[in-house]
């Protein structure tokens, strides 16, 4: 064993630098090996940051927002259905019927468009294909019961409110399908589109921050070895300063400066663009969905007396899901609603709602997104007080009143209401989808323009760096 050892530690003094050539070359080979690892890591850190950049800003987060338009065109689809078969052939709602038949091949046009951008993006992603495959395998399902029962609708020729008992039957198993299977889907479709967004956001974020950590721990290596090998330059051949070997090293210690600089601030980018924007914008694009939703199921409460209680009890659920008041049901929702909006006003911190608005009430940033939120939130108790009257309406029997009232786009009308409030949530969503845009535009900016000066920079050290000690590896060689 000790003979061995002696062996082993012959060989190590043989690999040793003699002279002082062969130690130039190691010095000279040790500086731009670790310069050139610096470089690699930063320039590999940006590609991929600029891959992540794409992924968000052209794929996964469009998407987000395709799969909850998709949600709400399905919702209106089925909301405008209800409608015309519960306007029959009254005359009187001949302007209401033309809107809903509007909208509702609006609806269909805006479904078919999205699922046809769906499937095309869904490779790759096992849970969007598979919430995609549930909405499609639904979606002519569907269309055969609501057809069917339009068609029966428009053979009756019934008054609006006493429509085909047949009609509502076949429009029941639709919208059936609809609330358990083509809505769940299109959420799940939704989520798992987020989920991407979330889990790339994740892991490049970690990576900035391995990066980060590494620029800094070779940008130290790098200049460390670089200054070494000046002050024995300095000390062996009685020369104070190598010009060369003195921009290398600069440029180095710009390189480390600026890419770490840069990991930090394309963290800062991806926190701005998810947190402080998107995390918005998918909370108030949801709230949108479930706003019609809820809409829709005040047209099936008209519609379907037999079913009132249950349509009652939906549109309940979804209002909490859009703004949630605890221990608050449809009888005191507005007077809890009242309270918490009394208290916001006294206090801005003070946010006693969570869903969706809770969700953006505790995530006000950008100029001009308070009041948007307020415009929004005052227009929404509007329209819950709307619902009450559509209620009260037809609890006293005055279901062609309630009908109207519903349907009617006219100034203090529920659906004008309606129409105001999706107003300013589309402005309220506005705001954060232009500071997403601003903060995706940003941090590919910062890296357009960063990376060519990193990579000429870079090189350009290497290129001082073997200036700076040629000359020296010449005196031997004459």
């Amino acid at each position: 064993m000790r003979a061995s050892g002696a062996v082993g530690l012959r060989r190590l003094r043989r690999l040793r630098p003699r002279t002082v050539p062969s130690r130039l070359r190691w010095f000279t080979a040790g500086c731009l090996l670790l310069t050139a690892v610096l470089g690699a890591v930063g320039l590999t850190t940006a590609f991929g940051a600029q891959s992540a950049w794409s992924a968000i800003g052209d794929r996964q987060a469009p998407q987000v927002v395709d799969a909850a338009g998709l949600y709400q065109a399905l919702t209106d689809l089925d909301a405008q259905s209800a409608n015309l078969i519960m306007f029959g052939a009254d005359g009187s709602l001949a302007s209401q019927r033309t809107a809903a038949l509007s909208a509702y091949t609006a609806d269909r046009a805006t479904a078919d468009r999205d699922l046809q951008r769906a499937t095309l993006d869904a490779a790759g992603n096992a849970s969007v294909q598979q919430a995609l495959q549930d909405v499609l395998d639904g979606m002519g399902r569907y269309q055969d019961l609501d057809g069917r029962a339009l068609a029966l609708n428009d053979a009756a020729h019934r008054p609006a409110g006493r429509s085909d008992a047949a009609a509502v039957a076949d429009y029941s198993q639709a919208t059936d399908l609809m609330r358990t299977t083509l809505l769940p889907a299109a959420d799940r479709l939704v989520q798992a589109n987020n989920d991407a967004y979330n889990q790339t956001y994740d892991t490049e974020r970690s990576t900035l921050a391995t990066g980060l950590w590494w620029t800094v721990a070779l940008g130290v290596a790098a200049l460390a070895a670089l200054i070494g090998l000046q002050v024995w330059l300095a000390a062996r051949f009685k020369r104070l300063i190598n010009p060369a070997l003195a921009a290398s090293t600069l440029l180095v210690l710009l390189f480390t400066g600026l890419a770490g600089s840069m990991w930090a601030d394309e963290r800062e980018h991806l926190r701005y663009a998810r947190r402080d924007a998107f995390d918005s914008v998918v909370a108030l694009s949801r709230a949108r969905a479930v706003v019609y939703d809820a809409n829709a199921d005040e047209s099936r409460y008209l519609l379907d007396p037999g079913r009132a209680a249950q349509y009652q009890d939906a549109f309940e659920a979804k209002s909490q899901q859009i703004l949630a008041l605890s221990g608050a049901s449809i009888s005191d929702y507005d007077s809890a609603l009242a309270a918490a909006v009394t208290a916001y006003r006294a206090d801005h911190a003070d946010v006693r709602f969570r869903g969706f608005y809770g969700t953006e009430f505790h995530n006000i940033t950008f100029t001009g997104e308070r009041a948007a939120a307020e415009q929004t939130l005052a227009a929404y108790q509007a329209y819950e007080r709307d619902d009450r009257t559509i209620r009260a309406l037809a609890a006293s029997g005055k279901l062609d009143q309630a009908i109207a009232f519903c349907t009617s786009y006219a100034p203090g009308a529920s659906n004008a209401t309606f129409a105001d409030h999706d107003a300013a949530l589309q402005k309220l969503i506005g705001i954060n989808s232009a500071a997403f845009d601003q903060g995706v535009k940003d941090g590919r900016g910062e890296l357009a323009s960063r990376i060519p000066l990193l990579a000429g920079g870079l090189g350009l050290a290497l290129v001082l760096c073997l200036v700076g000690v040629r000359p020296r590896l010449r005196e031997f060689r004459g």
